[in-house]
């Protein structure tokens, strides 16, 4: 148990994402801003709301500055704030995090956003799309006539035999 009634999460969880010097240094000054401004250590949603990010992508960031002492993880059973610990440490977090792997994702991204874009405009350049409406239009009025031309059964009228037997029997 920590001061103020808090639980310390300290647990060590697996392989969590490295946050860059950026996202560390925005989380930190929300949470001093927030402690301010509140007076108790603020909870993920609080911090998000002032960044304008989702409470989950600070909750990331926040487990990943755990592991570097930067804050520490309050929990209770009603909610998770954070607490900074020490703030000399977000120095030691990597100035960009852009990776060769992740160049290279952004890179195919782009490649097949490009090769789309050009398939749409081929499309509509080429008067293909005009075509393929007409086709569709003609398949459509087809279903039509045929779906017109089916006798649908009506489901309170009686049997085609019990109607034949109906109208014998009127006739005598």
């Amino acid at each position: 148990m920590c001061e103020k009634g808090y639980m310390s999460a300290e647990k060590e969880t697996a392989r969590e994402p490295r946050p860059d010097y950026a996202q560390g240094h925005l989380v930190v000054a929300a949470v001093r801003i927030l402690e301010h401004r509140n007076g108790k250590p603020p909870t993920y949603e609080e911090i998000g709301s002032l960044l304008g990010i989702s409470h989950e992508v600070v909750g990331a960031v926040a487990r990943a500055l755990r592991t570097h002492g930067v804050v520490r993880i309050l929990e209770t059973p009603f909610d998770t704030r954070l607490e900074v610990t020490d703030h000399t440490l977000l120095e030691s977090l990597p100035k960009e995090q852009a990776t060769a792997a992740m160049k290279g994702e952004v890179d195919a991204f782009l490649e097949r956003s490009r090769s789309k874009q050009e398939d749409i405009e081929s499309l509509f350049k080429g008067g293909a799309y005009e075509k393929k409406k007409k086709e569709r239009f003609a398949g459509l009025e087809e279903q039509l006539k045929d779906f017109q031309k089916k006798k649908v059964h009506d489901p309170f009228a009686a049997p085609p035999e019990q109607a034949e037997e109906d109208a014998e029997g009127d006739q005598d």
